[in-house]
């Protein structure tokens, strides 16, 4: 378990995959997925099973610490121990009230500081929607730099919209904050 100031992370568990379902279908969520097709138990339960077995995603669900109730969820993946380096993504915070209130921060924080300081990783990338105005101010608020902008590279929505690249390095990290427990 990866413990911080106001969130805990901890592993995925069968009985979690109602929820995730229930989240990964919420159109406020899936807005900022590349893809979206309505998703299944059934397929939540694929997903699962073949998750396990991989050595290249590390995935979290987040739950408040005065409050077991789960916030969200958080991934290391294309994780590439040679060049020391991982994505992150899956980063989705509950719909309502939950928005807003610094748990995003807080998951990113945490998931950052078990990549660099625990699994000894040199290099954090990402990707987002260019226009997802919240998410791209959290990334550069932590830390991340702009490395690209992919023009009209999904489509989705009707139409085209642009993705930016985004990366953090290790030596860049302690600069960001990286704070909590665990």
């Amino acid at each position: 378990m990866i413990i911080g100031s106001r969130l805990r992370l901890r592993a995925i568990e069968p009985e979690d995959l109602p929820l995730l379902v229930c989240w990964r279908n919420d159109p406020a969520v899936y807005a900022h997925f590349y893809e979206h097709e309505p998703l299944s138990l059934a397929a939540q339960r694929r997903w699962f099973e073949a998750f396990q077995q991989r050595a290249d995603e590390k995935y979290w669900l987040a739950e408040a610490l005065d409050d077991p109730r789960p916030v969200g969820t958080i991934a290391l993946v294309k994780l590439d121990w040679r060049n020391r380096r991982a994505e992150l993504g899956r980063v989705l915070i509950a719909a309502g009230e939950l928005r807003g209130a610094g748990y995003g921060r807080e998951l990113c924080e945490l998931a950052l500081r078990y990549a660099f300081h625990h699994l000894n990783l040199h290099r954090i990338t990402l990707d987002v929607f260019a226009d997802n105005e919240p998410a791209v101010a959290l990334y550069r608020r932590l830390g991340f730099v702009e490395e690209g902008r992919l023009r009209q590279h999904v489509f989705a929505d009707g139409g085209y919209r642009d993705v930016l690249m985004f990366a953090l390095l290790a030596e860049e990290f302690p600069r960001t904050g990286g704070k909590g427990k665990g």
